[in-house]
């Protein structure tokens, strides 16, 4: 009976649905480089300074800082641990950093918000735990986290459990994972609690990039990566596939044909009748399904 199973993801009515239901609520108004943190606030990153600001007033394009960090792994003076990661075999630990050199005197000097000499501002924005310097964003430095965030700090708590600074339209509202900001991206491997970029927590709780997120929609799948539960609401989805299974005319030796299916939402098996659109689990109604 095998022959007989038609991969649900492959469906063309689910492939419709999903470009019709899911897609357009993360695509509509703006582009993908638009995307703003929804769950998760991200690390302070600052990479839209312009060629003209980073050549007459900025250290580099990561952040709008004047000065730059002696990394104390090679010796070497970067921009940022950014700058110093893209070029090395190594990363840099900014909060080892002990020197720094100013941009416009070129004085080398201890970490501190103003330059010594010429008394220029490294950033309006200073966190001396992070070693960071950039204009004023609203930062805020988080203790539990050990790292700075996008605020304004105001929107955002720390979840324990999680170990990530969230939206507080989140507390109680979301599912718990321990630990789990201190896990990859499941898409594409960046680890989440240092990320740059914004993040989302779907039903299941395993966090994923946005932006990551985006490009897995278009690419057709709605099932979490990691634990193959529906990312969404698929409720709406579900009532089209109800309908496409309903006008599936099968052929006369399949029409009694059952299957035994594992439902990947609810996690419970039952029997179903086999249909080429798609296995629906009688316990909870998802179509996110898999023959056992």
């Amino acid at each position: 009976m095998t022959a007989l199973f038609v991969c649900f993801e492959n469906c063309t009515h689910l492939k419709s649905a999903l470009h019709n239901f899911i897609f357009p609520r993360y695509k509509e108004g703006m582009a993908d480089d638009d995307m703003q943190p929804s769950a998760s606030t991200s690390v302070v990153d600052d990479t839209n300074t312009s060629d003209v600001d980073q050549k007459l007033k900025w250290a580099c394009s990561h952040y709008k800082r004047k000065c730059n960090l002696k990394a104390k792994c090679c010796g070497r003076f970067y921009p940022c641990r950014f700058c110093h990661d893209d070029t090395s075999t190594h990363e840099m630990d900014r909060h080892e950093v002990e020197n720094i050199q100013c941009i416009k005197c070129h004085t080398v000097q201890n970490v501190s918000q103003k330059c010594s000499s010429c008394d220029v501002l490294f950033g309006e924005y200073f966190c001396a735990v992070c070693r960071l310097f950039d204009v004023n964003n609203s930062q805020f430095h988080c203790d539990k986290c050990g790292i700075c965030r996008v605020g304004p700090k105001d929107n955002f708590y720390h979840c324990d459990t999680c170990n990530a600074c969230l939206s507080k339209e989140l507390e109680g509202k979301h599912k718990c994972l321990d630990n789990i900001s201190m896990s990859p991206c499941p898409i594409c491997q960046e680890l989440l609690h240092t990320s740059r970029l914004g993040m989302h927590i779907p039903k299941c709780g395993h966090m994923i990039h946005q932006k990551c997120l985006i490009t897995y929609y278009k690419q057709g799948h709605y099932q979490c990566p990691l634990c193959k539960e529906s990312l969404e609401d698929m409720s709406e989805i579900w009532k089209q596939m109800d309908k496409a299974c309903s006008e599936t005319l099968m052929p006369e030796e399949l029409v009694n044909l059952t299957v035994e299916i594992l439902c990947q939402d609810c996690h419970q098996q039952c029997n179903q009748k086999f249909n080429t659109e798609g296995l629906k689990c009688i316990n909870c109604g998802s179509y996110n399904t898999t023959r056992v």
